[in-house]
């Protein structure tokens, strides 16, 4: 029996089920019966150790090909941790830095108020004062010592006169002037109706190399020069081509213009703030950081304090503190850093002659002398600037492509109120709030808003200087994606005559490029050349190179 039983159990398959397993199967015992429960009916350690094993193998398949793809992902793009080589490095620097959007207060409402601490001793509130620009005021933004050491500190470096008649540059731009009459006649004729009004040409104001033009001033030059025969203050096309373009230009050269006849007359200079300035003038420039809400670096690379003087009589006719942004414009200082060529340059910033920038030329001299200005009407709005109508060469391609300086580009105005002034000498905003713009509508009926010796009274909005106040406004608005976008047109400011006493003002022009990416790009340029070796390791067209000994004279 004990053999039979042997020779049964071992002629039976290995793999067949026990005996006890069919009968329960027969019965119909379930999970829920009695009978035990048993999670897979199997034999003894070879069911479960074939399980395990054919497990294994899925897991180790699985695991391959997820190595495998990994492996196909890096070696397709590259490791960018590890040295790419040195093939790889000759093909570009790698991926372009980016920077994130230009924080922009928000005005909410003409009036509003908020309180903010610039400083951690004492609370400060910004007012709104208009929306079109945006331009708030914030009083006592300067301690009344603050104003008295920024004067001392100007005083002792000297001021100059913030414009002077470059008669011989001015002359010789005019000479190489290579448009035509009919061309310039046309640039002039704004609402293209065949003839030049009065107010066409006060538009142009600037074309007298910084002799600010009335209506009185323009019939007086059209009768020594013969332009207008029948005397009715209009020229036709006709008219304006038989003019001898030298009898304008001997005109303007033999004209004497009075300091109260120019865009602006006043006294200026420049102090430092940058690293190892003055301690106040760090702490302004820190205060100006808070203020914008800029990034460090945007604030730090923007030009010095400018610290202005307007005795009595003093003025500045209505103006904008930036440039319209085209897409063939670069600034100067980033055109280096990026590499790039492009048909118009800009200094990106109010300049005095002796920055020392190379791209920064005289009066009235061509930005590049490789590619000589073929447009080159100097527009002496300040020291230094050789500026152009600026004209779009998509609008004139007649006038070909010129390296030439347009207004510079200034994100933010910062404007500082340094003493309180007797008589006079507001900040006006001519247009500000207007429901709409139109540079025509600013001359209507002998009345020029933009003349802050005779019509300041007419203006829009005007802010009285106040010791220690400070006002900022935006010069451009945004483009919806966090950058620059076009010149806000209602930031057109001026200031007014001053009628009794002396006023001082301190500004501030926050500096950025147009193009996200040249900025991004000359802000790593500047801090690789900070990590190398300071300020002495810097290039000429590092923006406070000029001023690095100023502390010294400080």
């Amino acid at each position: 029996m004990a053999a039979a039983a042997v020779t049964g159990e071992a002629s039976r398959p290995q793999w067949a089920p026990p005996d006890h397993c069919k009968a329960q199967a027969a019965a119909g015992l379930g999970d829920g019966e009695d009978a035990p429960v048993r999670p897979l009916c199997k034999p003894r350690g070879i069911c479960s150790r074939a399980y395990f094993l054919v497990l294994m193998v899925f897991v180790h398949l699985y695991l391959g090909n997820v190595l495998a793809l990994l492996l196909f992902v890096h070696y397709s793009n590259g490791d960018e941790s590890s040295d790419p080589g040195p093939q790889h490095r000759a093909q570009g620097p790698g991926p372009e830095p980016t920077l994130g959007p230009l924080t922009r207060l928000e005005g909410i409402k003409v009036g509003h108020e908020r309180k903010v601490q610039l400083v951690t001793d004492r609370d400060h509130f910004i007012r709104t004062l208009s929306l079109k620009p945006l331009l708030f005021e914030i009083p006592g933004f300067l301690t009344d010592d603050e104003c008295r050491l920024i004067i001392h500190l100007a005083q002792m470096k000297g001021l100059q006169r913030s414009q002077i008649l470059p008669t011989e540059e001015y002359e010789e731009a005019m000479s190489t002037m290579q448009v035509s009459q009919l061309d310039l006649f046309q640039l002039l004729d704004q609402n293209r109706d065949g003839h030049l009004q009065l107010r066409e040409v006060l538009a142009q104001t600037r074309l007298g190399n910084g002799w600010w033009m009335t209506p009185e001033s323009i019939q007086e030059m059209y009768t020594a020069i013969k332009a207008d025969p029948d005397g009715d203050g209009v020229l036709s096309l006709q008219e304006f081509s038989n003019m001898d373009l030298r009898d304008f230009h001997k005109y303007m050269r033999s004209h004497k213009a009075e300091s109260s006849e120019l865009v602006r007359n006043s006294h200026h200079t420049w102090l430092y703030q940058g690293e190892g300035a003055h301690h106040v003038m760090r702490a302004i420039r820190q205060r100006v950081l808070r203020l914008t809400r800029l990034s460090p670096e945007i604030v730090e690379l923007s030009e010095p304090l400018q610290v202005v003087r307007y005795g009595e009589g003093g003025h500045y006719h209505a103006h904008v503190d930036s440039g319209p942004v085209y897409p063939e414009t670069i600034c100067s200082h980033t055109k280096l850093v990026a590499n790039e060529s492009v048909p118009f340059e800009t200094s990106c910033r109010q300049v005095s002659p002796n920055w020392g920038l190379p791209s920064i030329p005289r009066p009235g001299t061509p930005m590049t002398q490789a590619q000589p200005c073929t447009v080159g009407m100097p527009l002496s709005m300040g020291p230094g600037d050789c500026l152009v109508i600026p004209v779009s060469p998509r609008e004139h391609p007649q006038l070909g492509t010129c390296s030439v300086a347009p207004l510079p580009y200034s994100y933010i105005t910062v404007l500082f109120y340094l003493n309180n002034v007797t008589g006079g000498g507001e900040t006006v905003f001519p247009v500000a709030d207007n429901r709409t713009y139109d540079e025509m509508s600013l001359i209507q009926d002998d009345v020029d808003l933009r003349d802050t010796r005779r019509h300041c009274d007419k203006g829009n909005l005007r802010v009285k200087p106040r010791q220690g106040t400070a006002v900022f406004w935006y010069n451009y608005l945004p483009d919806g994606q966090g950058w620059v976008g076009d010149v806000d047109d209602y930031s057109l400011h001026g200031g007014c005559l001053v009628t009794r006493g002396t006023k001082w003002i301190a500004n501030n022009w926050i500096n950025v490029d147009p193009s996200r990416a040249r900025q991004a790009l000359f802000q790593q340029e500047m801090a690789r050349l900070a990590r190398e070796g300071g300020a002495e390791s810097q290039p000429e067209w590092a923006l406070d190179r000029a001023y690095r000994d100023t502390r010294v004279e400080l």
